[in-house]
């Protein structure tokens, strides 16, 4: 799997499918509603602000696969359907209040599927096209929250399946792929899916409210975040070199991938940052916070960097927003030796890691940051690392060509989403379109990799 740009992306014509799901227009059932988590509130509360603004409410994430052969469309359908039967967290619709929004999930025999034959596409900017469409569908206001597509072919398919910010992560991709694919298989072959329901995300949403509900501003566990917000500086950290951008504006966002190293020079990396005590994740951290330095920012790398809180044996194959952000920061000094670097990367990102179980939103508002709840309003700092190789779903040959798309219209910040697969390392950047960010973040990538390569060269 890759993570890759919708304009990124080519794919042949065919018949094109959109499904969407329905429920009852019945008014919901108090049993009916859940627990939002913390990131589903502060996503609903810029949702709401931007859908009373008239402007884009949508943080799409998609993951696009292929299935080889003649398809069975009705058996799709049906895979389709089955995956919103296991997860709870897909038969969710959101109903605005006089108190803001509310989440609640409809049973599986209330959920249906609309089904749509937009027709035939006959050339890659229309099958582009199509995909933008599915990706400017959802909305977590007015929904759906998920759709799925197929550009039917004779003798193949490519399916994508959207989703809202709001009930999936990036890990829910792999997931999809596998347990979809998996699906239609049974489905075709007149076999049974697994029934089972995937353990639900509300019942980590609930537990997860639980806990930071009874924090303190005093408690031992925000002492990293007490530290991180010096005292009059932001909540969210800033991108410490200049993007051209002004606070409290919006630009279009521009969206690419490149690739940093082939995979036996990211197995080279890996080897060197092994033998200093690390891992691949703490020398991307190190070669971050040194190329951020020589491209003129300061000597310490700080950032909110997103971990994954799926519980391995409960649920590592549950879609849904199983994330939580943590603060971290990575020393660089100069001169420096490698050894020096790594070490000090692992130890800012085991303090970060051990506040995962504090939400970020909820630091925010018991150390008096609570007006500085938009991640747009400033260029904020976002640093990401995922292995696809092993993210749940990926033993499925289906997710080894897969990719997933992030679907950010507008921004003044930047989101660094570093990624390897099978082929190597690759980074997706997402940022504010302006003359200056597309020179800094050029200048940066092109920083990186000359730093990659050369920790590539320690390994000898």
């Amino acid at each position: 799997m890759i993570q890759l740009p919708p304009d990124q992306v080519e794919f042949e014509p065919g018949h094109a499918h959109t499904w969407r799901l329905s429920f009852p227009d019945a008014p919901a059932a108090p049993a009916s509603r859940r627990p939002i988590s913390y990131n589903q509130a502060v996503h609903l509360g810029a949702a709401w602000s931007a859908h009373t603004a008239n402007r884009p409410a949508t943080f799409a994430i998609a993951c696009g696969f292929q299935m080889p052969g003649r398809i069975d469309v009705p058996a799709l359908e049906a895979a389709f359907l089955h995956l919103a039967h296991r997860h709870e967290v897909l038969r969710t619709r959101c109903r605005p209040t006089p108190w803001g929004v509310s989440a609640h999930a409809h049973a599986p025999q209330e959920t249906h599927l609309e089904h749509i034959e937009a027709g035939p596409l006959t050339s890659p900017s229309s099958t582009r096209a199509h995909l933008h469409q599915l990706l400017r569908q959802v909305n977590p206001i007015t929904g759906p929250l998920v759709v799925m597509g197929a550009v039917v072919r004779e003798n193949s398919a490519t399916v994508h399946v959207v989703y809202d910010h709001l009930v999936a992560d990036v890990l829910s991709a792999p997931i999809t792929v596998a347990e979809l694919t998996r699906a239609y298989e049974d489905l075709a072959h007149n076999r049974r899916p697994d029934p089972t329901p995937a353990d639900t995300f509300w019942h980590f949403a609930r537990k997860e409210r639980t806990f930071n509900r009874a924090l303190r501003a005093e408690d031992d566990q925000l002492r990293g975040w007490r530290d991180f917000t010096a005292p009059g500086a932001q909540f969210l950290p800033s991108f410490p070199l200049d993007l051209g951008v002004q606070p409290h504006h919006r630009y279009p966002s521009l969206n690419r991938t490149h690739t940093l190293l082939p995979d036996h020079l990211t197995q080279r990396v890996e080897t060197a940052c092994r033998a200093s005590g690390g891992t691949l994740l703490t020398g991307l951290l190190a070669a971050t916070a040194t190329s951020v330095r020589d491209e003129g920012g300061p000597d310490t790398y700080r950032a909110l960097m997103p971990l994954n809180r799926r519980e391995p044996d409960r649920y590592s194959h549950s879609v849904g927003w199983f994330v939580n952000a943590v603060p971290i920061e990575i020393p660089a000094p100069r001169q420096a030796p490698f050894n020096t670097l790594i070490a000090q990367a692992l130890q800012g990102y085991e303090a970060g890691r051990r506040h995962v179980a504090v939400a970020s939103a909820r630091a925010q508002e018991l150390l008096g940051y609570a007006e500085d709840t938009a991640t747009d309003h400033h260029p904020v700092n976002f640093f990401s690392y995922l292995d696809f190789r092993t993210a749940p779903g990926a033993e499925h040959p289906s997710t080894r060509t897969a990719r997933v798309h992030l679907w950010y219209p507008a921004s003044n910040g930047t989101f660094f989403w570093f990624h390897r697969n099978h082929s190597g390392l690759h980074l997706n950047t997402l940022h504010a379109d302006t003359p200056r960010a597309r020179h800094t973040v050029n200048a940066l990538v092109h920083r990186l990799i000359r730093t990659l390569r050369a920790y590539a060269g320690a390994s000898r």
